[in-house]
């Protein structure tokens, strides 16, 4: 099957995990056309490193940002580099802590002819120790396994660690919403593209690692660095925007009690520490939620 297939990585800051999420690219039995590397303005040796490796591999291609826009808009970019400057019918992306086995991306191209109406493919995502990575489990459908049988399990929503994405969808769709920043915009995309009529799936023989420290979902309470709680500002925010946008009313007033009532009680009974920095950091991003009106790009030729 002589289908092209581009890669995109964003990275930032992390690149020991970059150099062996590039090795297991460089590795794959199917061959990537071209590998895009979205650098985040990182501050360590990352530019350095992708200069010297892509004249060593000239399949890889740096993208070196002059800021940091957060994995969002590290997507956005990468996807517009592939709809821009390839031919390739599909581009593959994910994180730099994502580590493909040997055959994950030929065991996805190989389901691609038993959908006929493809939205998007993605990887089984494991942690190290072979269990689910809680932070990739995706939202299935109600007929989830209808194609069960063929090693495929439907679902609307997805990760962007190790997602497979036709062409023509990105034509139809846009591109990732760079204002999220981080987290919840591979939910709002992919949910975007399962909203329009196409069908997304996991392809259960597409082994990938996240190389994540804790094998957690995103969560406020449990978050040992004090350092990343600000993050939290944008889990909430976007969490509550995507079920403002995507949501039924009923979901929505779910995600307002989740995030506005559960999620503080949780915080003052079974945080370790700062408890109050992380209410307000909760708070802020619910409240803001509520308001958030995010720029959507479409595909221009």
């Amino acid at each position: 099957m002589n289908i092209k297939v581009d890669g995109v990585v964003v990275t930032y800051n992390r690149l020991s995990l970059l150099k062996e999420c590039l090795t297991a690219l460089l590795d794959q039995e199917y061959p990537l056309n071209k590998i895009y590397v979205i650098n985040n303005n990182s501050s360590d040796e990352t530019a350095s490193y992708l200069r010297k490796i892509s004249k060593k591999y000239p399949t890889i291609i740096p993208v070196n940002l002059k800021k940091n826009v957060g994995g969002a808009g590290g997507f956005n970019v990468g996807l517009k580099f592939f709809m821009k400057k390839s031919n390739a019918a599909y581009a593959w992306i994910m994180d730099d802590d994502t580590i493909p086995s040997k055959s994950a991306l030929s065991n996805l191209i190989n389901k691609i002819s038993d959908i006929s109406n493809l939205g998007f493919l993605c990887s089984n995502v494991k942690w190290k120790d072979n269990t689910a990575a809680q932070m990739n489990v995706p939202q299935t459908e109600e007929n989830w396994n209808e194609k069960a049988d063929l090693g495929l399990i439907k679902v609307k929503s997805a990760s962007f660690v190790s997602i497979l994405f036709p062409r023509e969808v990105i034509k139809k769709v846009g591109y990732p919403i760079t204002d999220f920043f981080i987290w919840g915009d591979d939910v709002e995309f992919t949910s975007r593209i399962t909203k329009l009529g196409f069908e997304g799936y996991l392809s259960n023989d597409s082994i990938v690692e996240h190389k994540i420290k804790n094998n957690i979902a995103t969560n406020i309470v449990l978050e040992k660095d004090i350092n990343r709680v600000k993050r939290y500002y944008y889990a909430n925010r976007n969490y509550i925007y995507n079920n403002r946008k995507l949501g039924s009313k009923k979901e929505l007033f779910k995600a307002y009690i989740s995030k506005g009532i559960f999620e503080p009680i949780k915080i003052l009974k079974n945080a370790e520490n700062h408890k109050f920095y992380r209410l307000k950091v909760s708070f802020k991003g619910t409240i803001k939620g509520m308001t958030f009106h995010p720029k959507v790009e479409k595909y221009r030729k």
